[in-house]
């Protein structure tokens, strides 16, 4: 059920590009990387990091509430140390 503040247009429907339906714990492909994702406020390795999505397969950890598609990055630096990238789009950039 939309909520009552909902902008215009939202929720996005949950289907990819193609108008496959998708959720949470599908994995999908990234198709293009929107230049919205990778704007001033990323520092340069986050911006690496997500440039680097395009094209790859992974897991949607979330669908928010807006329609929006949410994948997580693991980088490893070493057994013991990592960062981790969330970051999300709209299913029209997935397959």
């Amino acid at each position: 059920m939309p909520m009552k503040d909902m902008p215009e247009g939202f929720p996005l429907p949950s289907v990819d590009a193609e108008g496959n339906k998708i959720k949470e714990g599908d994995v999908i492909r990234i198709d293009t990387i929107p230049d919205s994702l990778v704007a001033d406020y990323l520092d340069d390795e986050g911006k690496r990091t997500v440039r680097e999505c395009e094209g790859k397969e992974m897991k949607i950890t979330e669908i928010d509430e807006y329609g929006f598609v949410w994948v997580e990055v693991i980088l490893l630096h070493t057994e013991e140390q990592y960062n981790t990238h969330s970051f999300s789009m709209e299913p029209k950039h997935v397959t």
